[in-house]
């Protein structure tokens, strides 16, 4: 459905037309939006409240960091889509769009050197635990490094200057709208993003075969453990190697499923007319566009569904209990922790 036609003919301001889509196009994708913002904050803020007491370790010190980039992009990535969407073909700052498109870019390429470097710990540990670990010193340099290089990966995106993408809307009005046109962006910037697609399928390459070695090892150490008499000690050390790689595995397969179509649509919608969509189409697109903001909302429900710990504390929390309903499971908590403290030894 050709959106023009959808306009009385007295609209005449790019303002109108704006009130037009907002109103007729974009309120699913709003609601969407909506959601993961209701959801995303006090998700991500559980997890640094929880995780904050748990003892310290390696592990634990990457996926706090990971919350702290997931509630950054509630804060600043989901209002600043929001205000997209309202703004839509109106959107009047394009050093505005560009720094905190910059800014987004550099979050998610930290996010994503974040989920590498657990990765690769939990690697070392189950496929080389003999050999030297990421300690809790060193894990502060890498994570480090890490937002070095989202920052000066990201620089790019605001020091390259992209124009806005227009768009006729007929009676002599066109229309502003914070996304890139493909068609009349500098060459320099169409290879910036042919590096970060490049970039992305390497990562979700890496990540799925050292995953795939991971599998492999522990599948050979539980074969090997059936075998042997001394079960108990070696037992509970397992049981919570398993759980912390199962919610590794996760998290970076939602990371890699929930950004693939943000490296889709640079490629497939280039040359797109969006006014010509249905309905339908047009409302999946604008959602597609922004699947990557779920990698940012999921891990509150990934930790829940694998540790124990985290969904009594997570409980506690919601419920509010009082004082004493809380020391009376604070047993529960110190067994979470002594759980946690058994693996510190490891990494």
């Amino acid at each position: 459905m050709d959106i023009n036609n959808t306009i009385i003919t007295h609209y005449l301001t790019r303002n109108d037309y704006n009130e037009v889509i907002v109103r007729e196009r974009l309120v699913v994708p709003i609601v969407y939006l909506i959601l993961l913002l209701l959801i995303g904050l006090p998700g991500n803020i559980s997890i640094l409240v929880i995780y904050k007491n748990y003892n310290k370790n390696v592990y634990i010190k990457i996926i706090w960091t990971i919350a702290v980039l997931d509630l950054v992009f509630c804060l600043i990535g989901i209002p600043f889509n929001l205000s997209r969407m309202f703004n839509y073909y109106n959107f009047k700052s394009l050093i505005s769009c560009q720094i905190v498109v910059g800014i987004l870019d550099s979050g998610i390429i930290s996010s994503t050197h974040l989920l590498v470097l657990l990765t690769i710990h939990r690697f070392r540990q189950v496929c080389y635990p003999l050999k030297r670990q990421i300690t809790l010193k060193s894990v502060a340099y890498f994570i480090g490094i890490c937002f070095a290089i989202g920052v000066a990966l990201g620089i790019p995106q605001i020091a390259v200057s992209q124009p806005f993408a227009e768009t006729d809307l007929g009676n002599n009005v066109t229309g502003y709208t914070c996304s890139v046109a493909w068609k009349d962006s500098p060459q320099a910037w169409k290879n910036y993003n042919v590096f970060l697609t490049f970039l992305f399928l390497f990562y979700t390459s890496l990540l799925f075969i050292l995953y795939i070695m991971i599998g492999r090892t522990i599948h050979k150490q539980n074969k090997r453990r059936k075998t042997e008499l001394n079960m108990l000690h070696s037992g509970k050390s397992t049981v919570h190697s398993h759980k912390m790689t199962k919610i590794a595995i996760t998290v970076s397969a939602v990371f890699a499923l929930s950004s693939l179509p943000l490296y889709i649509n640079e490629w497939a919608t280039k040359g797109l007319d969006e006014n010509k969509l249905d309905l339908f189409t047009f409302s999946l697109l604008k959602i597609a566009q922004r699947s990557y903001l779920i990698n940012h909302v999921a891990n509150p429900f990934i930790y829940a569904t694998f540790d124990k710990g985290f969904r009594k504390q997570l409980a506690y929390i919601l419920t509010c209990k009082t004082t004493d309903d809380h020391d009376k499971g604070s047993s529960d908590t110190e067994s979470s922790n002594r759980k946690l403290s058994t693996s510190a030894t490891l990494t």
